[in-house]
């Protein structure tokens, strides 16, 4: 089985960077991803005659948890011309930000990067382990459960309880694997490798009924239904973005490409109206947005200016 890879990117521009003075900083709105209080935001600030930027991950669920998040990142910045500068690290957060006190030189900010006195910082994040991070338990799949089940399925540290058949009947890859011709299909406890614990959680409780999905659990369910083929959980996932979720336009359509959500694009399309819609939803690499989704948003963009150029005559 192919690893679940843990990996996001978000944006923000930052306005009305003329006013930033030496200790003066911004910062962007707060993110939930992978089920974590994590990952909240940006932080940008001018010190004299640079421009530092960190990103931040905090855990504000159990201030008495001790968590780490080990990560690997890189920071973005991109003029109108094509140039951009970026670092990359490798680290561990464990409640303060990781980042450069040199990102780029004020002067460089200034003359290569501002576009309406504002500049665009964007993150990568791979997330390589997670630890101190819980979420409420809807359902139980431990022992109590063992009466009710026929195979245990270990993954990580945890063991869930579980039937063959009602997995196999839900999911193409349990099918193969308990129904197929598989050394697992006789075995009484299985072994699941590459699968966050706490995501398989969520999975189950999914199909289980319980709802167990939200913006902080969306991605790690999503990614993990995605990869076992669980059509249910994917399509009440994309039922939850459409009617629920407060993520933004621009990370909305880049789930919809990456997973195939047809219906979750089609709804997105028809709220993109505005010219500040149409430029909140642009990815920051135009290149890795759906080709049917940035040909529809251009048209849009040219009739909203050719209307405008009408109105003012």
């Amino acid at each position: 089985m192919v690893a679940a890879s843990k990996e996001f990117v978000f944006h923000h521009t930052f306005k009305d960077v003329s006013q930033l003075e030496d200790g003066d900083f911004f910062k962007s709105p707060e993110e939930i991803h992978y089920n974590a209080e994590c990952f909240r935001f940006i932080l940008v600030i001018r010190t004299k005659d640079q421009l530092e930027a960190y990103l931040h991950c905090d855990n504000e669920k159990d201030d008495n948890v001790a968590w780490t998040v080990d990560a690997e990142f890189s920071l973005k910045i991109a003029s109108s011309s094509g140039s951009y500068a970026m670092k990359f690290q490798k680290g561990c957060f464990d409640g303060f930000g990781l980042g450069w006190n040199d990102f780029v030189s004020w002067d460089s900010l200034t003359e290569d990067f501002l576009y309406d006195n504002s500049f665009t910082i964007e993150a990568c994040v791979k997330i390589t382990k997670m630890t101190g991070f819980s979420k409420d338990v809807l359902r139980s799949f431990d022992e109590s459960e063992k009466r009710f089940s026929d195979v245990i399925l270990v993954v990580g540290d945890e063991k869930f309880y579980v039937l063959k058949l009602f997995l196999a009947s839900h999911s193409s890859y349990f099918n193969a694997l308990f129904l197929g011709k598989f050394k697992e299909a006789d075995q009484s406890e299985v072994t699941l490798q590459n699968i966050d614990p706490t995501d398989f959680q969520s999975l189950l409780e999914v199909l289980y009924g319980e709802p167990a999905i939200d913006d902080g659990t969306i991605d790690g369910v999503l990614l993990l239904a995605h990869m076992l083929d669980v059509t249910l959980a994917i399509r009440k996932c994309e039922e939850f973005l459409i009617e629920k979720s407060m993520k933004s336009m621009r990370e909305l359509l880049k789930m919809a490409n990456q997973y195939q959500l047809e219906n979750l694009k089609t709804v997105c399309i028809s709220k993109i109206n505005t010219i500040d819609e149409i430029e909140a939803a642009m990815a920051y690499n135009p290149e890795e947005m759906d080709p049917i989704v940035l040909a529809t948003l251009l048209k849009k963009s040219t009739a909203l200016h050719r209307s405008a150029i009408s109105d003012s005559v």
